[in-house]
């Protein structure tokens, strides 16, 4: 058992900025956790998977949700909130159908919001968060999660809303059909709600998680540090770091965003140079597809990269990691795109259908990322 520190909780969150492909939660309401628990004199206490006794139990929680209308937004916005901590419920009332406390929490994926959540959960129930996650970056829907691939039951699943409204889905027909009930609460309740899921055993984790993950942030986050501070090249150093693939270094010229039905889509445009493979050295214009999450490349109109794949979009100047939105990726910002080769599970038959193009309509075939 590791006790983590303010600190290393702050480099997760650098690095997960990095590596959640422009999604994986909200990064402010991430701090005023990590500050409520420190200041109340707590502390994130993580273990390893192998550290899970093989009959014990864990929870994924986490928040379901994304863009929705403004019309949306509106038919709630009258409605009194509960003060009740959304994630810290959902885990309540899961352990409570259950009839059986769990042991931990793991994250859904990486994420500078969802990432800490887990961690959150713990230290207000006393117990432990995992050195892991059910991804490896992150994603847009709860179904495209390394548990699936494994074959472990999304649910039992509750949910809890803003407004203190509370479900348990005690059955579903597959994890697809749970992550469209759960998205279907989440946009009526304004955008989001808080989920724990796919309760399992230690024994069942160990092959379902990404290991590790947790800690491949805070070591992200901590060379990112150190690179500013002895004025070096970030963006070196998180290639190095991540063994990135540097695709493009370019400015912003357009920005098309939708928040409807749950999600934010759309794409984001450069015009700068590629930086690899035969076109390396050429300039032109390339093009990210988003939901949620940056999800597929092309340049010049030929496709490029896609999911499983971790697309990841930073600063070229500070390193620092871009979520999807219009403040974030306006005009004229200057912008690296590197790619991170997924995790061996996505890359197989049952990952690439779950998690690749055609997933999402997407005109192109996936090919590893390094080729």
């Amino acid at each position: 058992m590791k006790p983590l520190s303010c600190k290393e909780v702050n480099h997760y969150i650098t690095g997960a900025k990095v590596l959640a492909c422009g999604g994986g939660g909200i990064e402010a309401t991430a701090h005023q956790r990590i500050s409520e628990v420190y200041d109340a004199g707590g502390s994130f206490r993580m273990v390893s998977l192998e550290e899970v006794p093989d009959d014990e139990l864990l929870f994924i929680v986490g928040s379901v949700g994304g863009g929705v209308s403004k019309a949306a937004q509106k038919l709630v916005a009258q409605l009194p909130r509960t003060t009740t901590d959304l994630y810290v419920e959902a885990a309540q009332r899961l352990s409570k159908h259950l009839g059986r406390e769990p042991f931990g929490f793991i994250a859904t994926e990486i994420g500078p919001g969802n990432g800490v959540i887990p961690m959150y959960v713990a230290a207000k129930l006393g117990k432990v968060v995992i050195d892991g996650d059910c991804c490896g970056r992150a994603k847009p829907e709860i179904a495209i999660s390394t548990t699936n691939l494994a074959g472990l039951s999304i649910t039992p699943l509750s949910m809890v809303s803003p407004f203190g409204d509370f479900l348990i889905l005690k059955e579903a027909i597959d994890d697809a059909r749970a992550e469209v009930i759960t998205r279907h609460v989440a946009m009526a309740s304004g955008g989001t709600v808080g989920v724990a899921r796919c309760p399992a055993s230690g024994q069942h984790y160990r092959r379902a998680a990404i290991d590790g993950s947790v800690t491949r942030c805070i070591r992200l986050g901590q060379t990112m540090d150190k690179a500013r501070a002895e004025g070096k090249d970030v963006v070196e150093r998180i290639l190095a770091e991540t063994s990135g693939i540097h695709l493009f270094t370019g400015k912003v010229t357009r920005l098309d965003l939708i928040d409807a039905g749950g999600f934010t889509t759309g794409s984001v445009e450069m015009r700068g140079i590629f930086h690899t493979g035969e076109r390396q050295r050429q300039e032109g214009n390339m093009r990210i597809w988003f939901k949620n999450e940056y999800l597929a490349v092309w340049f010049d109109d030929t496709p490029i990269a896609s999911s499983p794949d971790s697309i990841c979009v930073i600063d070229t100047t500070t390193g620092e990691g871009i979520p999807i939105g219009k403040a974030e990726l306006r005009p004229k910002r200057y912008l690296t795109v590197f790619g991170v080769p997924a995790a061996p599970q996505w890359r197989t038959k049952k990952g690439i259908e779950l998690f690749g193009p055609s997933h999402f309509q997407l005109p192109m075939e996936y090919r590893p990322i390094e080729n």
